[in-house]
């Protein structure tokens, strides 16, 4: 649960015309995996919410009966944002769905606002249609400067596409990114990042409930680690691991907490207010196959 102390993560969704946003942002808010979303769109239309899920409307805002909320931005960005913050002790996360002609590394900007955290870009791209339109001479630029600042990038409609299209797709992303390039269907902890205290218990690094065909590992600290320690975390993460977060103190600054965050191929580490007296946890999900002892050994280097 937010406190005044604390800052909520931030995630950017971005993607050219039709890739998939709502389709995505649809399935978050029906299924968030127990978090807390607060989903801001530029039109409720696009948003399909079952009425039994819909707790109750004002003009800019819907509030859902699973502890989401979805905001609408016809209004200035800055206005919406002071919005969320009104929910901030009820909501986990917020996430920032950017116009098909946007560029979501401008809006990712606004993370770093009193009350909010970056917690990294995610882009999707159409496998039926990318590459044509990166080549096209009025919205190339647009499209290459959306996913070559990805941190993390879905590709969507996996269930029409062929396997020759999914490949040359991946074939071509590894020429203009060096964002985690996955297919979709992608689970909620691997989009907007774990939840740590949420899915830790006591004791070792242990297997939580994992997400669909993901490997999810946990640790909870006995204390603050050495800044040391995480310089050499960071350095030694496993190729697999697509996401983590961890909340915890550092010996050269105990009262404060420090945010591990991995999103893709982004890793950030960053004091977000005082320490509120909870667990120094981490968790991490990494792809299908990723050796288990390997992920094992990577966290207990934090200490």
């Amino acid at each position: 649960m937010a406190t005044m102390n604390t800052r909520l993560p931030l995630t950017v969704i971005g993607g050219y015309l039709g890739a998939g946003k709502t389709t995505l942002l649809n399935r978050l808010l029906a299924d968030p995996d127990g978090q807390r979303i607060a989903v801001l769109v530029n039109d409720f239309g696009e948003i399909d919410i079952d009425g039994r899920l819909l707790d109750s409307a004002t003009d800019d805002v819907l509030r859902l009966a699973n502890g989401c909320i979805c905001c609408t931005m016809a209004d200035n960005f800055a206005e919406t944002l002071d919005t969320v913050r009104g929910f901030a002790d009820r909501i986990d996360r917020v996430v920032v769905e950017v116009s098909g002609v946007g560029q979501p590394h401008k809006v990712a900007q606004w993370g770093h606002s009193p009350g909010f955290s970056p917690d990294g870009i995610v882009v999707l791209v159409d496998p039926l249609s990318i590459r044509d339109r990166a080549t096209d001479r009025y919205v190339g630029e647009t499209v290459l400067g959306q996913v070559a600042r990805a941190d993390l990038v879905v590709i969507s409609r996996t269930d029409v596409a062929s396997p020759t299209d999914l490949e040359a797709t991946e074939a071509w992303l590894s020429g203009v990114t060096d964002a985690t390039v996955l297919r979709a269907p992608v689970p909620a902890g691997v989009l907007l990042g774990p939840a740590p205290r949420a899915a830790v218990e006591k004791g070792p690094p242990s297997e939580q409930r994992p997400e669909p065909e993901h490997v999810t590992i946990s640790r909870r600290l006995d204390g603050p680690v050495s800044r040391s320690s995480i310089d050499t975390w960071t350095r030694a993460r496993p190729s697999g691991v697509v996401r983590a977060k961890g909340l915890i103190r550092v010996d050269d600054r105990p009262a404060d907490r420090t945010v591990l965050q991995i999103c893709g191929s982004s890793t950030t580490v960053a004091v977000d207010g005082p320490w509120d007296d909870g667990d120094d946890a981490v968790v991490a999900i990494a792809l299908p196959g990723t050796p288990r002892a390997a992920l094992v050994k990577w966290l207990n280097l934090l200490g």
